[in-house]
Parts: structure tokens; sequence; C-alpha cells
């Protein structure tokens, strides 16, 4: 039955993946095949803290396909991401769970060592450790070379005679080209399962059994490694090189705790805060370093700097704090309300943090968060003895890859690639620990630490509601006024937003941002919001006022400044508006649109200022 799964949920997620629009019938089988297996196991499984923030990623993903301006394009990335939380149940649950046993008699120095490369979790990881290497050879194969040769150099050339090497794609097969930095986040996602592959294969069986699944592996790693090179992926390099830290760091800690196996993990972790506080005095004593580091990764067209794409999209993501902005709307919500242009821009923040965010709230990330670090507890736990099963250590490290990558650049849930996002949990829990043959762990009291959380919540709600509930009314505003000006605004038909915010009725959002106002009136996203929607109106004094309060709150924001400094120019202080627009980021000619509005309306006097 489990393999039943398993089968149905692979092609329901490769359908997901290739054809996202074909709507929720790919589920129907998996779902059929999940009912017989629980009438097969005639039990409910109890649902543990995981499955509560599983549900609630879901649960925010579902809503933002309501919140979303372009339903058909949320519809689909929301599929997607149940293909992910399927693979997610499906690998959890791939072996049955045997009864609870005692622990099998201690093997003799002389007894042959048994194959564990066909183990459970194994196999899984065996799984990811080929599919990486397919990736990579898909990657060789289908991409346009010579269309990166100015960013690739040498390797552009490497790739392209690898290209020719391999047969050509089927004539009129619709092929899926894979951008680079996508391929260099699933690359370096698995590049760990076939490292740990490897490993399990050398030291099980003996002879053939032994061997030729090594060099399976290494081969595999092998491709993999090749493919994320070509990819020129750097923030995915950097990661997959923090997380091979990470694993020397275990191995180090295996050394120091030599006949103390239990003080394995301590090790590590001092090891891992001294490398920590190492960075954190670096940035203190260099200030200057970190955005130097940015600088040195790959740039971004049109002058935007990633560290004034990270501050934009920040904005964006406190406008929808809780319910989130939509699914897969990225690019047009930048451009019309942080970035303030009249065309798509970039397709996502090339922070996965963010992206989670933006478009699916603050719930989500902290649902996502939540998950790791029940991962990192599991994995701390599971450490006790000194000893970490191969493959849970290589998922801990496609995990860290993966937050370490999503840093700099969002190759999983920015691209259909989210499917992946959840793989690695899979694991670790209550599956994991069962098919180890250990029992599940006794249900314990409520920790101190707990309570003291629950505890600073409370009193956060108590003292700070009224912010709290300013910003969910912004967030309803914002909502409203993105559903309503961006469904029905394209260009070229309309030239620009503020066309439509004459055309259709925005009462409902500013009577929202008013409420938001009324409970705390240095909400910076309210009163920029209703701003910019009075400056399209016409209502020049009151935009002035709303956008001199964004501006005290948020004097970094460059919409903020941008529209404020109109404000001030068009009501007559043309010397504080232009001190002001010498600060924001022109470098897309937003404030050569800013002339062609008021050219298009008819306001000469306040054009000629």
């Amino acid at each position: 039955m489990h393999t039943l799964i398993l089968i149905t949920t692979l092609l329901a997620a490769g359908l997901w993946y290739a054809a996202p629009q074909v709507g929720a019938w790919p589920l129907a089988p998996v779902l059929a095949a999940w009912a017989a297996h629980f009438a097969r196991e005639r039990r409910w499984p109890r649902p543990g803290a995981r499955d509560l923030l599983l549900l609630l990623f879901a649960a925010t993903a579902l809503i933002s396909v309501w919140t979303a301006f372009d339903q058909e394009t949320a519809w689909s990335k929301l599929w997607v991401i149940a293909g992910g939380l399927l693979l997610y149940y499906a690998a959890h649950t791939s072996a049955p769970v045997p009864p609870a046993s005692p622990p099998a008699p201690r093997a003799s120095a002389s007894a042959p060592r048994t194959s564990a490369f066909l183990s459970a979790d194994a196999a899984a990881g065996w799984l990811l450790g080929l599919f990486g290497a397919g990736v990579a050879l898909y990657f060789v194969a289908t991409h346009a070379w010579g269309a990166y040769a100015a960013k690739m150099g040498l390797l552009a050339e490497i790739g392209a005679r690898l290209q020719g090497l391999l047969p050509p794609p089927p004539a009129g097969l619709p092929l899926h080209r894979l951008h680079p930095n996508v391929v260099g986040g699933i690359l370096a996602l698995t590049a760990p399962f076939a490292a740990a592959a490897a490993w399990t294969a050398l030291r099980g069986g003996r002879g053939a059994r032994r061997w030729l699944p090594a060099l399976l592996a290494l081969a595999a790693l092998g491709l993999t490694l090749l493919g994320l090179l070509l990819s020129v992926s750097r923030g995915a390099w950097l990661a997959l090189a923090g997380a091979a830290g990470l694993a020397l760091l275990w191995g180090a800690a295996g050394l120091l705790s030599r006949g103390r196996p239990q003080r394995r993990r301590w090790w590590a972790l001092g090891g891992l805060l001294a490398a920590l506080l190492a960075v954190l005095l670096a940035a203190l004593l260099a200030p200057a370093l970190p955005a130097g580091a940015l600088t040195k990764l790959p740039g971004l067209d049109g002058g935007l700097g990633r560290l004034d794409l990270y501050r934009n999209s920040l904005i964006l993501a406190l406008d929808y704090p809780y319910l989130g902005a939509g699914l897969g709307g990225f690019m047009m919500l930048y451009s019309t309300y942080a970035f303030l242009i009249h065309v798509g821009y970039i397709i996502h923040a090339h922070n996965l943090y963010l992206n989670v965010a933006i478009e699916q709230g603050g719930l989500a990330l902290l649902a996502l968060l939540g998950l790791w670090a029940l991962f990192g507890a599991e994995v701390w736990r599971r450490a006790e003895n000194g000893r970490l099963p191969p493959m849970l250590l290589a998922a801990a490290l496609a995990l860290t890859t993966i937050a370490l990558h999503g840093l700099v650049e969002d190759a999983l849930y920015g691209s259909r690639a989210v499917i992946l996002l959840f793989i690695p949990l899979a694991f670790a829990g209550a599956g994991a620990r069962a098919r180890a043959g250990a029992p599940a762990p006794a249900r314990r009291r409520p920790r101190p630490l707990f309570l003291l959380v629950v505890a600073a919540a409370a009193a956060l709600l108590l003292l700070g509601w009224r912010p709290l509930a300013s910003y969910g009314w912004s967030n309803w505003g914002a909502v409203q006024q993105s559903r309503a000006e961006l469904s029905v605004y394209s260009w070229p038909e309309r030239k620009i937003q503020d066309l439509v915010r004459r055309e259709i009725d925005l009462s409902g959002a500013m009577a929202a941002y008013e409420r938001a106002l009324a409970l705390y009136p240095a909400n910076a996203a309210a009163n920029r919001r209703l701003g910019q929607i009075e400056l399209s109106l016409g209502q020049y004094d009151a935009a002035r006022a709303h956008l001199e309060a964004a501006y005290t709150a948020a004097p970094w924001d460059n919409a903020t400044r941008q529209l404020y400094g109109e404000a001030l120019i068009v009501t007559g202080e043309k010397a504080r508006g232009a001190a002001l627009w010498e600060t924001v980021n022109n470098a897309q000619g937003q404030l050569t649109v800013r002339e062609f509005w008021y050219g298009a309306i008819g306001e000469g006097e306040r054009l000629a200022r």
C-alpha cells in the first residue's frame, strides 16, 4: 500500500510540475491510495506538531489563492505546493512501521556487514541522489549555452561541448528549460544524498554488492557537482560549501569526543557557535563587509542592488503581514507598490524568506521556520549517542543548504521546484524513529521555556493589540486594493496604474486604511498606501499629510521617499521634494513616469513644478 501511495504521489507531483494548470484531478488517485491505506491499517494517525505546522502552511497557501489578484496563476502554484506536501508524506511513510521489538544483539567484529544501502531511508536518499544526476544531465542537454556565454565564459564553452556529446532531444518535444539558479538550488539540495548513498554503499555488503552501488553513487555525485559548477549559481556554491563545513565540523567533533561519543553533539554545537560568533564579530568590526559580500553575488538588471531589492521587498511584506498578497503575484505587486513602475520588473525577491512572507504572510514563514526547528530538534535528539544515520545527516545538510541559499536566492519557493521544499523533513520524525526500532517518546509536560514563550505572546497581545490590529486592517486594505487594481490593469492598454485608480471603486480599501490609522496613526503601510491612492485621485493635501506620516515612520523606504517627494513638489514645496527625489532609485525612469502622469491629466502647473 505504501508503494501505491508513492507511485500515485509521484505521478501527481510530476503532472503538477510539468503542467500545473491541470488542476485538482491528479489529487484523486492519491487520496484514494491514502484512504485504502487507512482502511487497511484501521487506525487514524494522531497528528503531531510537524503535521499541524504543515497544515498551517497549506492553509495559508489556500488563503493566498483567494487574496491573489491573478487567480489562475495562484491556483497553478497551489497545486505545485500541494505536490510538495504530498511528496513529504509519501516519503515519510514510505515503509511500514514494524512492531516494537527488543534491540538486536550486537554483531561481533568478525561478522560480515549487512547491506544497509537498501533500507527505507537509504532508498529515498538514493532516489534523490539519482534524481540530482538526472537534473544535471537534463540541464546540460537542454540549456541554451550560447545565451549565457558572457556570464559563464569558459563554463559555457564546456557546457556546449558536453551538450554536443549528448543525443539531442526529440524534435517537436516541448522542453521546460530550467533557469541556472533553479538548477543550482536543486543540485545543491540533492548532492548530500548522493554523497550519503556512496557512504552507505561503501560500508555495506562485500565485493560487487559493495563496489557497484558505490561507483553508481559516486557517478551520480560527480554528475551533480558538475551540473552545479556549470550552473554558475554562486549562491548555491556557497550554501553547499556551508553545509560541507557543517559535515566537517561533525566529523571533527567525532574525533574530539572519542571515548565519550555522547559529547559529540556538544563539541559540534560549540564549534558552530564559535563560527557564528566569528562571523558576527567580523560584521561588527567591518560593517561594510556584509554589504560588500552581497555585491559579489550576481547583479540584477536595471541598476537594482540586492540590498535595495531586499529593503523594497521587506516593505511589501509588511503591507501583507497576516494574509499575504497571493501566490505567484510578486512581479506586479513589487512594481506597483514597492518600485513604483508601470510594468513587471523582477519575478521574485531573490530571498526565500521574503517571498514566503509576501505571498503567504508571516504565519506561513513562522510555520516553515517552525518545521525546520522541529527537524533540528529531532537531529539533536538522535545524535545523543554520538551517531547519526547517514541519510538523516544528508537531510540535515540539504536543509542547511536550503536555509543558506534562501538568504541570497529563491531557487525553490520562487519556482516550480517548490515541490522539493519539504523533502528533507521526511527523514526525521515519528516514522524515522519507528523504522529505527525506537519507541515514540512519552508525552512530556510543558517546559518552562514553552510557558515563557506563551506568557510573552500573551503580554504582546495585551500591550500591543492596537498596532497589531491596525496592521490587520491595513493588510485587509492592501488585499482589496491589489485585487481591485491589478486584476484589471494591463499594459499597454492602460499606460499607468493611476488611471485604474480613477476608474474603479477603492472606497473599501481606503476605509480599511482609515480604520488602521484610527487604531495606530503611525502605521507606515496604511499611510503610504492611502497617500498613493490620494495622489492618483488628485487629493494632494490629504496625500501629503499621509505620506509625511509614512516618511516619519519609515524614512528608509524608497517608495515612501518618492511618493512623499512628489506630494511636496505638487503642493509647492519644490526644494524639499527635490531633495527627497535626489535619494530615490530612478534607474527605470520612475520620475519620468510621474511627469507623464501629470501631463496626461492636464495638470500643467504641477507638471512644470
